[in-house]
């Protein structure tokens, strides 16, 4: 975990808290989308951009860790200002898109509403919501600008982050491949897998599926379940902030450079104090 470039330690650590985090935000949203559920929508909406932007704030000399919260419109001067002229200005209308599903108010008015209805507020029902035909359309849109710009602009292609696939950009900076390259991402993306006929042939059909407690009929309960509803092997998984911890109390590095990649993380991402408080003092010890 230490045996990587500074950035290359900044990237994985920004992809695991905020890119694959804001990819199934951003899932969840189009599904609710499409299946009725509005107040879900705005607020998983809401969180694929916040963490979106801070991911590529915080690749680009910018803390997260305070002043910004859930407030997005705060977040989108401060992208505003550290993308510069390669900051996400405005949504163009998708070529295949009728004139009726999309209208052309600035961007910022789009932000102004997703801050108002995605708020934490809105999971308790304490907020109103309204939407617009072309709501879902300029989210796609967003999502994949702001996804693009989850990179160092001035880091070196192939040295601080490197990717066989953009191999004819090697030695130029990751801005030179976002101007070059406008359609692409920069990061794969993990798709989600199964169909969506698993639990039936309707949405409520998510409710009563192998439910026992809520089952409506045995058809509920007899259906044939796929592996993930209770897999012969149950599946697990290690949080990086875990393998890094484990990490540092090993001691399988230098004290410096343990020291100042942690310290990056520390400043910059907001942990929680118990974790932050856990962290210094292992790093503490590990000093002595």
């Amino acid at each position: 975990m230490f045996d990587t470039g500074f950035n290359h330690f900044k990237s994985v650590f920004a992809h695991n808290f905020f890119v694959e985090p804001a990819d199934r935000n951003y899932c969840l949203a189009g599904f609710s989308k499409a299946f009725g559920m509005p107040e879900e929508f705005w607020w998983q909406a809401l969180q694929a951009v916040e963490k979106y932007l801070k991911a590529g704030l915080v690749l680009n000399g910018r803390s997260v860790k305070k002043g910004f919260g859930h407030n997005i419109e705060e977040l989108w001067d401060e992208h505003k200002n550290t993308f510069a002229e390669l900051a996400v200005d405005r949504l163009e209308k998708p070529a295949g898109l009728n004139d009726q599903f999309w209208d052309d108010d600035p961007l910022t008015e789009f932000i102004k509403r997703l801050n108002v209805m995605g708020q934490p507020d809105s999971r308790y029902g304490l907020v109103s919501y309204a939407f617009r035909r072309g709501d879902l359309f300029k989210l796609d849109q967003l999502v994949f600008e702001l996804r693009r710009r989850t990179i160092g602009l001035d880091w070196i292609v192939g040295e601080d982050w490197k990717d066989d696939s953009f191999a004819s950009f090697s030695g130029q900076a990751w801005r030179d491949v976002l101007r070059a390259l406008p359609e692409r991402q920069i990061r794969k993306i993990k798709l989600p897998t199964g169909e969506f006929n698993t639990i039936g042939s309707e949405l409520k059909d998510v409710w009563f599926a192998w439910n026992f407690s809520f089952g409506s009929n045995s058809v509920d309960l007899n259906r044939p379940a796929p592996v993930d509803v209770a897999p012969d092997i149950p599946g697990f998984g290690n949080s990086y902030l875990s393998l890094l911890f484990r990490a540092i109390q090993a001691g399988r590095t230098d004290k410096d450079k343990m020291e100042i990649y942690v310290g990056w993380l520390l400043e910059n991402i907001r942990l929680g104090k118990e974790i932050d408080k856990s962290f210094r003092k292992a790093l503490s010890k590990h000093s002595l």
